[in-house]
């Protein structure tokens, strides 16, 4: 006994065309518009002590380097109404650089700017470094500077 295999019509060809032509034209518009690299975002909750993950894109080639883009976003604050910036407001980036799998970075004054008597610091830069961390699996040490000078001495 033989099985042939069904016979299709012109029409059905044509429209089997046209599913793949379109479908090729959206896979080429994607690739053009790529929306670049998601990256995920942790803060502290303002309303309690759980953290939140925010998720944005961040572009795939960025100027200043995939870190210290990631870094800019992250001290630019949270999306979110119900979360706190990691850093006081107006924190920047002055130097970022990675040199064996350790991360130099080098922040603004700005940060000091906070209250001391209510802000835990230590908090504050377990955070940041979480976030890195969590985002870039080739940095294993991170030495943080503030304003050129070390953030805390070596524990």
């Amino acid at each position: 006994m033989k099985i042939e295999a069904p016979k299709l019509k012109r029409t059905s060809y044509a429209i089997l065309l046209v599913i793949l032509a379109s479908m090729l034209i959206s896979l080429v518009a994607w690739f053009i518009k790529f929306p670049g690299i998601r990256r995920s975002f942790v803060y502290q909750s303002s309303d309690s002590d759980k953290y939140r993950v925010e998720y944005r894109y961040l572009p795939a080639k960025p100027v200043q380097g995939p870190i210290q883009n990631y870094i800019d976003e992250l001290l630019l604050g949270p999306v979110s109404e119900h979360c706190t910036p990691v850093f006081e407001k107006g924190t920047k980036v002055l130097s970022c650089f990675k040199k064996d799998n350790v991360l130099y970075i080098n922040l603004s004054d700005d940060v000091l700017k906070a209250d001391s008597q209510t802000t835990d610091f230590r908090k504050q830069i377990d955070l940041f470094e979480k976030n890195v961390f969590r985002n870039f699996g080739s940095i294993n040490k991170i030495e943080l500077f503030i304003d050129g000078k070390t953030a805390f001495d070596a524990d």
